[in-house]
């Protein structure tokens, strides 16, 4: 082929691809004029999130790629634009479209804009082109009827009642749950299979069939197009490479753009959708690999324990197993899940059987046996140990089932729910799995609760006249039953004695009776007429708790007919259920907001896992993160397990009067100071052995502030007069001192050659630990004093803490500023500690809370951990970075767990549990990057 023939034909291909995107270009106007196949009309946020999905699908079924969508689909967030005149926009959508289809939930049937969606549809086309997709609650067709029941029918909009002249076809919307613990998630693809099936006319197969032959369609085209470009490539590749580098850098800047877009969705969703601001941040992070992004993933990916187990729906019910380890929490997803009560981490997978929400859970007598209740009418036993369900689900009633409770030796099990298929009180043998006898109470009384006996001789029911006392053996009712006045009772708990029952009322109030005589106790608890959801006793019955409508919780005390301390609040939502744990030390809380919170009752405040180190104590915790020594202002001296939560022997005489203390680098060694009469010294204690292993004698009035170990184990400083005071530790000699260096604060360089002291100026001095000599100062930064000073462990960086309620980073090559301060505290800081990868840095303030850092930004990480009800004094991170130890002027230590904090990435992918797909990214993130890998191989995707 001569040049001349090869730039003609070049030029006759130059010539198709412009009648191409002219073609294409027509095709696109003509379609912006074309009707929809279908009009989505829904209600609610469930529908709301994933709808535009079903949207998506319904449109990019396969095709040949220059072609429309073969249906279009109408969806009022996506297909209306922002105007004051919604209805009209809405009205010209329906006029346009072919057939309508009805979200079908109990929020569509209680929609005005539904409702007038279906009237306009009714008056202007057939209620043949109705197609039904039920997404939450029932639709029953009664056949004698021949219409709907509208008593079961809870997702039927009420101006569809009587259209139909026969039973029409609709579809429900299946959940589907892909591994053990994932959520439930709408089988999309299903609904939209069968949507396009009746709007086109075509059966499901057929479209499957249609769809893999415009798959292969598309590929052939795909791998021409391939062929030609890469000739074009070819042939202009040798005059390209200035554009070549300017598109790398668009690129460039468009996935910058893309990967900031992605962060500020990651933050605003953070409560809205975990899942979405999960696969946001670790997108916007595979993007464009920046501190900004890897702070985002950070923050999408912690999750400390601090008294919150969090769920994705509205949690039920909840309660204590008998040995007070195990959580049970129920959620509006129909899943029951089990939580450890110290970690607070999910224990296994969770318990899935019913399909609604569960509204009450209970643990047999040892714990080995868990009872759940859901509005779908049954009622499930499960093993829990491997997690498997005992025989068949009871089905006691139609409606929902409000309560169930086991009697004290789990013999027997006694449900209360709507009445809708009789009286409202059942009663079953456990073993047996049947029912006892016939149904208890009558048609007219709506019970909401049941409670037995500490006994097991006598049970309560709460109904809207009042409580009723049963004999659990004979099944009768004893005496007349317990009027609440015309109030409605919601909830009923024996007191631990079993010679008081509490029930809580719709009016706010909580009224006590004996249950000897059946009269009150008393005059009602009430609280600023809030209504009262729930009522729990404390095991020893001097306390009750009352959850109230607002979501707030007061405890009360029973002999003084009093409240205790203010309310405890916490929750966004109503809370639908309570349980103390058995030693009466933590009340669970679950509330609509899809949270289970726990409380410590003596605090009165949100808690993680603690350590009670009683009252006047100073604590330290061992390098290994494995024990914790506890000096007392009497002078004893106490040690902890930190992992098991249990003090390691009893207490000994330190011979001191509480602070300071200090442990050796191997953990091996603790230091405390000790007086004898006008002298001090510094003991050391074998940390093993628990016994004394040597005295360091001290000149001067005595330990004023701090106890410090060399990193190398060689050197013990001591602040004593005014002055810094270095020991070795091999002779037990003193070495050296620092004159005019006495400070609140002192630390060593990692290396051990290098010391630090705060000053009187609010700076930092550094010293020469081999010649004793002040070798600099950080520049002036702080206002107030400085409370904690301590080294990066590269040695590079020095973080300090002061009552300015700022921590900030300096430069210990030139005694500068990094950056802006942290700020974020509301009052003082008085404790800073890196991780033991330099990356994160972790504080602990006046104002009770602990704060995580990203070093690299200089912003805080996640949301402040609360559980301390005092100054928090101290906090560090283990040695594997993945536990922070906290303790405070509340006697407390606490355990958070920061796991996510070491490798987010892997944290994030290991709680995706493979959701994080290629489908998932083009859901979720923007078009123009291209799809990567959000997690390995072995992990994700």
């Amino acid at each position: 082929m001569t040049p001349r023939h090869f730039f003609l034909r070049l030029r006759r291909l130059g010539l198709n691809f412009a009648w191409l995107r002219s073609h294409t270009v027509h095709r696109r106007r003509i379609r912006t004029e074309l009707g929809y196949g279908a009009f989505l009309s829904y209600s609610g946020d469930r529908d709301r999130q994933w709808l535009p999905h079903l949207q998506r699908i319904i449109e990019r079924q396969s095709r040949p790629w220059y072609k429309p969508p073969r249906i279009r689909v109408f969806l009022d967030d996506s297909s209306v634009s922002i105007g004051p005149q919604l209805w009209g926009k809405i009205e010209a959508g329906l006029s346009r479209s072919e057939w309508l289809v009805v979200m079908a939930s109990p929020e569509a049937k209680a929609s005005a804009w539904v409702d007038r969606e279906i009237e306009w549809w009714l008056t202007n086309r057939s209620v043949d082109t109705i197609l039904l997709v039920v997404s939450g609650g029932q639709l029953v067709w009664d056949e004698q009827r021949g219409d709907w029941n509208p008593e079961l029918s809870t997702a039927l909009p009420t101006r569809l009642s009587g259209r139909f002249e026969q039973q029409p076809v609709w579809k429900t919307v299946d959940l589907r749950h892909p591994d053990d613990g994932a959520e439930l998630l709408p089988d999309v693809d299903s609904v939209a299979l069968g949507i396009a099936s009746v709007v086109r006319g075509l059966p499901e197969d057929d479209l499957k069939s249609e769809g893999m032959r415009d798959t292969r369609r598309n590929l052939r085209t795909a791998r021409i197009t391939a062929v030609i470009l890469g000739l074009l490539l070819l042939i202009t590749s040798t005059v390209s490479v200035i554009a070549l580098v300017q598109r790398a850098e668009a690129t460039r800047q468009r996935d910058h753009a893309v990967a900031q877009q992605l962060i500020s969705q990651s933050s605003f969703l953070a409560t809205r959708d975990p899942f979405g601001a999960r696969l946001k941040a670790l997108a916007a992070w595979r993007i464009d690999p920046t501190p900004e992004s890897h702070l985002a993933v950070l923050n999408a990916a912690v999750n400390p324990e601090t008294g919150l187990l969090a769920h994705s729906w509205r949690v039920g019910s909840v309660a204590y197993s008998p040995d007070g380890k195990t959580i049970a929490s129920g959620g509006g997803d129909g899943i029951v899940r089990l939580w450890d009560a110290t970690t607070q981490q999910k224990v296994g997978a969770p318990f899935i059987g019913h399909n609604r929400g569960i509204s009450s859970v209970a643990f047999g007598p040892g714990g080995r046996t868990l009872a759940s209740a859901s509005a779908d009418g049954t009622v499930r036993l499960w093993n829990v140990a491997d997690r498997r369900q005992i025989g068949d689900a009871f089905t006691p009633h139609s409606g929902m089932i409000n309560s169930v409770a086991f009697s004290p030796d789990g013999g027997t099990l006694v449900t209360v729910g709507d009445h809708d298929s009789g009286a409202a009180v059942r009663m079953w043998d456990v073993a047996a799995h049947r029912q006892i006898g016939k149904p208890l109470g009558d048609r007219a009384s709506f019970v909401d609760a049941v409670a037995f006996s500490p006994d097991g001789r006598t049970f309560a029911t709460g109904d809207t006249d009042g409580v009723q006392l049963w004999d659990a053996h004979s099944r009768v009712p004893l005496g007349k039953k317990m009027e609440a006045h015309g109030i409605s009772v919601t909830s009923v708990a024996f007191s631990g004695d079993g010679r008081t029952i509490a029930a809580a009322g719709y009016d706010g109030s909580v009224r006590l009776w004996n249950t000897s005589t059946r009269t009150p106790a008393g005059k009602p608890f009430t609280a600023s007429g809030r209504p009262a959801d729930s009522v729990a006793f404390s095991p020893d019955g001097a306390v009750f708790a009352a959850a109230y409508s607002d979501g707030s919780v007061q405890l009360w005390n029973v002999p003084q007919h009093s409240p205790v301390g203010a309310p405890l609040t916490g929750h966004t939502g109503p809370i639908e259920d309570m349980a103390f744990s058995p030693d009466g030390r933590t009340l669970a809380t679950a509330g609509g907001d899809s949270t289970v919170r726990l409380w410590n009752v003596r605090a009165q405040r949100q808690t993680g896992p603690s350590i009670d180190t009683g009252k006047l104590s100073t604590p330290a915790v061992s390098p290994n993160g494995r024990t914790l020594a506890v000096s007392r202002s009497d002078g004893a001296l106490q040690f902890w397990n930190v992992a098991a939560r249990r003090q390691i022997g009893g207490p000994l005489d330190s011979g001191g009067t509480g602070p300071p203390l200090a442990f050796s680098p191997d953990s091996t060694v603790l230091a405390t100071a000790t007086s004898y009469g006008t002298k001090a010294a510094v003991k050391l204690w074998d940390v093993r052995n628990r016994r004394p292993s040597g005295t360091l004698g001290h000149r001067g009035t005595g330990v004023d502030h701090v106890l410090t170990f060399s990193p190398d184990g060689r050197t013990l400083a001591t602040s004593s007069g005014g002055s810094v005071l270095l020991w070795n530790l091999a002779t037990h000699r003193q070495t050296g001192a620092l004159p005019g260096a006495g400070s609140p604060n002192i630390v060593f360089s990692p290396d051990s050659r290098t010391l630090a002291t705060s000053t009187a100026d609010h700076t930092v001095a550094l010293w020469d630990a081999g010649t004793h000599r002040r070798i600099g100062e950080t520049q002036p930064g702080h206002t107030a004093d400085i409370r904690a000073v301590v080294f990066s462990p590269d040695g590079t960086l020095i973080a300090t803490a002061s009552r300015d309620n700022t921590v900030r980073l300096w430069s210990v090559a030139t005694r500068k500023q990094v950056g802006e301060p942290l700020t974020g505290h509301l009052s003082g800081v008085i404790s800073v500690a890196f991780s033991p990868d330099g990356k994160a840095l972790v504080t602990g303030s006046m104002d009770q809370t602990i704060r995580l850092w990203d070093v690299a930004t200089r912003r805080q990480i996640g949301e402040p951990l609360q559980g301390h009800s005092g100054t928090v004094t101290g906090a560090v991170f283990d040695p594997g970075g993945r536990t922070i130890i906290s303790w405070g002027k509340d006697e407390t230590v606490r355990l958070w767990g920061v796991d996510a904090t070491v490798d987010p990435v892997r944290s994030l992918c290991a709680w995706a549990k493979g959701a994080f797909t290629a489908d998932r990214w083009r859901a979720y993130v923007p078009s123009g990057p291209a799809h990567r890998p959000l997690c390995p191989k072995s992990g994700a995707d």
